[in-house]
Parts: structure tokens; C-alpha cells; sequence
């Protein structure tokens, strides 16, 4: 019994310890700064793919850019294979069935 009346007034003893530090933290004033803190937005890396989905009536398009560029667009139709539009040279899209562009992907967890 001695041992738990050794534990529970060191347990005792660290509560009030952590209720007397907040107490003296509340006291002090904190002053705040006259105009909002803006953090910027997350910009991803610019050498790096980025995915815009956009939905339409009867397919969803997915428009993947490098560097700003549209590279490609994966048409996803509701009826039928999904297919790939990739720029041509004189101008104009490609309708090709295989992606040109690789996007890193991995395998987090697996059941």
C-alpha cells in the first residue's frame, strides 16, 4: 500500500506542477499582429505533372500539364475505353489508346 501512496501523491505532485505552469503562461498578454498572417498556397513543383479533372455530361476528362503545357488529356467516356488526345505537330489533337505521359504512382497498402 506504501508504494501506491508513493505514486499517487508523485502523480499528485506533477499535475499540480503542469496546472501552476499554464496558470503563469495565461497570465501573460499576447499581442496579436495588426493584419492577418497569410501563408501562400501550396504550390506543387513545377517539373512535375499536375492533374486537372474536369467533369462533363458524358465523359470525364483528366488534363495532365508539364511545366504549365497541356501534354495530354485522358477522356474517360461513361459508355466505352477510356483514350488519350496528345497534341499533334501542325496543331490539332491525336486520339491514341496508351499514354505518353508518366505519372509516378506506388503501392502504399495492399489486402
Amino acid at each position: 500500500m506504501t508504494k501506491m501512496k508513493i505514486v499517487a501523491g508523485l502523480l499528485g505532485l506533477l499535475c499540480l506542477s503542469a496546472v501552476s505552469a499554464t496558470a503563469a503562461t495565461a497570465d501573460e498578454k499576447i499581442e496579436l499582429p495588426e493584419e492577418p498572417v497569410v501563408v501562400s498556397d501550396y504550390q506543387p513543383d513545377p517539373l512535375e505533372p499536375q492533374i486537372v479533372i474536369r467533369s462533363g455530361e458524358d465523359a470525364t476528362f483528366y488534363e495532365y500539364r508539364v511545366n504549365g503545357e497541356l501534354v495530354e488529356i485522358k477522356v474517360v467516356p461513361s459508355i466505352g475505353p477510356e483514350y488519350y488526345l496528345v497534341p499533334a505537330e501542325g496543331g490539332g489533337w491525336i486520339r491514341e489508346n496508351e499514354t505518353r505521359v508518366l505519372v509516378p504512382s506506388w503501392v502504399i497498402f495492399r489486402w
